[in-house]
């Protein structure tokens, strides 16, 4: 047992959260993790790196099913505790603001890859010294 099967029960906000974050960092379409993995592979591959994007991909398996035993444990098993896991205001206002900036940038990848097409321009465009 370890403290996510505690989050359930203690905090129900906390725990869809890190849901949120845990399903982007597996690359679930619709979060920023999906666009930034889509953009590594699509890069390999686009350079002919072929056996780099197979494994990024092995990697995202990998990654996907550690972070799917972390949310079964924290949805399903039975809490290790009854403490009350306190989450102070500020920690929870970032979480939020990470949770919807991930969504977001999921929804509405446009906006943030034409902003690093920009700064990509001018890092090469800028004199070297």
């Amino acid at each position: 047992r370890d403290w996510s099967s505690d989050v359930c029960s203690s905090d129900l906000a906390l725990a869809l959260g890190f849901t949120v974050l845990l399903l982007a960092q597996a690359g679930v379409p619709f979060t920023g993790g999906f666009v930034a993995k889509f953009g590594v592979i699509k890069s390999a591959v686009e350079v002919h790196s072929y056996a780099i994007a197979i494994a990024a991909m092995v990697a995202a398996v990998i990654g996907a099913f550690l972070y799917l035993r972390i949310m079964v444990s924290m949805w399903l098993d039975d809490p290790a505790s009854d403490a009350v896991i306190a989450i102070p205001r500020a920690s929870g206002a970032v979480v939020a603001a990470a949770v919807v900036f991930t969504i977001f940038v999921g929804v509405f990848p446009g906006w943030l890859l034409d902003a690093a097409r920009l700064v990509a321009t001018y890092r090469e465009s800028a004199p070297q010294g």
